[in-house]
């Protein structure tokens, strides 16, 4: 058998490829839309990611997740019920947090923030009452009763930042099952082999809300104002026609940097596009043999099998910031 019939076999016919995109967009030109920027699809798909796609710690995370995979026998869809997330060449089924999860990620990050926040506040209001008396323009009657205020009312913001953010670290360190608490079904799935994007009902276990090839749906940025007012931008897949949309947030979390999510669509376009090879990033590097495209394309240019695994992690990071850099200026 050809390399070409064996990746003719593997992949079903709702493969995804740009001339299928072309082909859609060509037959639908009035479609549906939602508020936000639509994205544009590629022609010829960007080997592209976000910064998290290039982080070092994906090696050991990737592996280790394949040899509980391994160790366990799943395929298929077991994989995610037996692991609660899957990253691989065949489907990428982000894990699906619990409240309660979200809830302590939040806290502990507030707490840290707010931990140094009010400590260097107390630390400027004692030092600059202390410089006062110093210098006598104030007496020590003044530096004392600021030191002690400080005392009576940022201390006590101070631990009750402390506690959070070290309730976090502890329940991230001894109780992973709390902490990371992972639901027992997917929010959403995107299958290379069969090109298919499905999305499931957050409350009803497995159940689909809509199956339908990845080349149907828009994609748009959308934007909403945190805490201080400033925009965040959202990944959001919209199919037109079925008028169901789902935010990408599990995999791609909201940033403020739009163009970090336009490279998290270069790297799904890539992903699902059986035409090329598979994103080459850390993550996915153990994966890329059993891919046939992949495989196939890697032999052609003699890459090699451990490119990501034997570079040094100083080496990985200036790469993954040479692609932050670049990609923030994409629009």
């Amino acid at each position: 058998m050809s390399a070409k019939e064996t990746i003719g076999d593997y992949y079903a016919d709702t493969g995804y490829t740009p001339a299928k995109r072309q082909q859609w967009e060509a037959a639908n030109p009035k479609r549906d839309t939602i508020i936000g920027s639509r994205l544009s699809w590629s022609r010829r798909t960007q080997d592209n990611g976000t910064k998290e796609e290039y982080g070092f710690n994906n090696i050991a995370i990737s592996q280790r997740w394949e040899s509980q995979r391994a160790e366990k026998g799943l395929e298929g869809d077991d994989i995610f019920k037996g692991m609660k997330v899957r990253y691989d060449y065949q489907s990428i089924m982000p894990p699906h947090h619990t409240a309660l999860a979200k809830c302590l990620h939040v806290a502990m990050g507030f707490g840290m923030v707010f931990f140094f926040l009010f400590l260097i506040t107390y630390c400027l209001i004692f030092f600059g009452a202390f410089f006062y008396w110093a210098l006598g323009s104030k007496d020590f009657e003044y530096f004392y009763t600021m030191a002690l205020d400080g005392v009576f009312y940022l201390f006590p913001c101070v631990l009750v930042s402390l506690f959070l953010w070290k309730i976090g670290r502890y329940l991230e360190a001894r109780h992973p099952d709390i902490f990371f608490g992972m639901r027992k079904a997917p929010l959403w799935q995107l299958n290379r082999q069969t090109g298919r994007l499905t999305i499931y009902d957050p409350r009803d276990a497995w159940k689909q809300r809509l199956e339908a090839p990845f080349w149907e749906f828009d994609a748009f940025l959308q934007s909403s104002p945190d805490t201080q007012g400033s925009a965040t931008y959202s990944l959001i897949l919209y199919h037109p026609f079925q008028q169901i949309r789902q935010k990408l947030d599990a995999q791609f979390p909201p940033s403020k940097m739009p163009g970090e999510l336009i490279a998290a669509w270069q790297f799904l376009q890539r992903y699902m596009d059986v035409s090329q090879p598979l994103p080459d990033v850390p993550a996915l590097e153990i994966h890329r043999h059993k891919d046939p495209a992949t495989a196939a394309a890697d032999q052609r240019r003699g890459r090699n099998p451990r490119y990501w695994r034997d570079m040094d992690e100083a080496s990985v990071k200036k790469i993954q910031e040479e692609k932050y850099r670049k990609n923030i200026r994409l629009r």
